[in-house]
């Protein structure tokens, strides 16, 4: 089961990748996640490798400009995809000063094109009052897919913050799509036993979708105790559920 849900979650990525539907990459369901995972990153490097020295041109003016002056060109001239591509070439601390000035919707928007190679530096440099912002608006727009990007590329700090913050149905949705196991697990580990007991509930007696998110999240830890401790709860849910 797990396998398969792992699989799936790649589906989609792949499918966001390409700019298309799961029913489109259907041509590569019979291929394990592994080998899913490492045709979407060849993907991801070819498409966003294509036009990176324009980028770059259009980031080394940038450095000309005053901050302030290159946050209204951006809002004005660029549109959220444009900017996420040129903050790829920009130097982190210099791409976050102008994420800083910026509406949060716009940044939410051009997270979701963001090179995910080079979001790590940029993503920690950003104010994390502003990071965990762009994190409501994606969860407002349901992009689970962005967001478990994000986590990869937070700080141990935004993932604290993060994971006391959302809901235990955003944290489901978002480990689906998760980079990596690692930083899942830090992000679940930083949650108190009556978080864990919480998302227990929420996974066992939510919709098909959200139970099968709550498998994937098990089966994804890395830290054998935790995960104990989490389907531990999970069977004291159920247990209650068949005394009741």
């Amino acid at each position: 089961m797990a396998p398969e849900l792992a699989s799936r979650a790649e589906l989609v990525k792949l499918a966001r990748a390409l700019g298309t539907t799961t029913d489109d990459v259907t041509f590569a369901a019979s291929l394990t996640s592994r080998d899913l995972r490492r045709l979407r990153q060849r993907v991801v490097g070819a498409l966003y490798d294509e036009h990176r020295a324009a980028f770059r041109r259009v980031a080394a003016i940038t450095r000309t400009l005053p901050v302030a002056l290159n946050v209204r060109i951006a809002l004005r001239a660029f549109s959220p995809l444009l900017a996420a591509r040129v903050a790829g070439e920009m130097s982190p601390d210099r791409a976050a000063e102008l994420a800083n000035r910026m509406p949060v919707e716009y940044l939410a928007e051009a997270c979701v094109h963001l090179d995910p190679r080079r979001a790590g530096p940029l993503v920690r440099a950003i104010d994390p009052d502003r990071v965990l912002a762009v994190v409501t608006e994606l969860i407002d727009r349901g992009d689970f897919v962005t967001l478990g990007r994000m986590m990869d590329a937070a700080t141990d700090r935004m993932l604290a913050d993060l994971a006391t913050t959302i809901s235990d149905d955003a944290l489901l949705r978002i480990g689906c799509y998760a980079e990596s196991d690692a930083r899942l697990t830090r992000a679940v580990a930083a949650l108190p036993a009556e978080r864990l007991r919480a998302i227990a509930h929420t996974a066992l007696n939510g919709p098909p979708d959200l139970r099968a998110a709550g498998l994937s999240l098990l089966a994804r830890l890395d830290d054998e105790r935790l995960r104990e401790r989490l389907a531990g709860y999970a069977v004291e849910e159920l247990s209650r559920e068949t005394t009741t």
